[in-house]
């Protein structure tokens, strides 16, 4: 992971911030709301029935079943090779994440995906709608790219427009 800090706090506190955005862009995603990826596991039905199949882990379950739907969408409108975006992080910072989220599972329950996200993003753009390159691949892990990936997830949402923020090997 480069988070740019020795800090191992001030790295928990991104990788959890990374984890809030993921959790709130798969849910607004979803099916039932914006409908990029046909799933519905973070629905309140959707929820239920995960919990029937995975009773201690269910939130978990459920976040990491719709970022793998949002990972195949981006991937077919981003490409694979030499990009990185909010769903496809390096092996190391997919394990991070992963393990965050066995731990707080409960502290989604109190947010609302729309706020969280506008808190991440730390202001307003007017994106592009389709796949825009937000910056360099080695800055994805990164408080700005966080900011960035936000700002872009925010402008579609609220706009109605599917934006596909995403970092790319090459300098925009």
């Amino acid at each position: 992971m480069n988070s740019h800090s020795d800090d191992p706090d001030r790295g928990n506190k991104l990788l959890s911030d990374f984890l809030v955005l993921r959790w709130a862009v798969a849910v607004l995603g979803s099916k039932s709301n914006s409908n990029w990826w046909p799933c519905d596991f973070l629905s309140e039905h959707g929820l239920a029935a995960t919990e029937y199949n995975f009773q201690r882990s269910a939130f978990a379950a459920a976040v990491t079943s719709t970022a793998a739907a949002a990972r195949l969408h981006h991937d077919e409108k981003i490409g694979k090779a030499r990009v990185g975006h909010l769903f496809r992080f390096t092996f190391a910072m997919e394990r991070a994440i992963h393990q965050i989220l066995q731990t707080k599972s409960q502290e989604f329950s109190m947010k609302k995906p729309m706020a969280a996200i506008e808190e991440l993003a730390e202001g307003e753009i007017d994106s592009p709608e389709g796949p825009v390159q937000v910056g360099k691949l080695d800055d994805i892990f990164t408080r700005q790219g966080l900011i960035e990936l936000a700002r872009h997830y925010h402008s579609a949402f609220r706009s109605g427009r599917v934006i596909l923020p995403y970092f790319g090997a090459l300098s925009r």
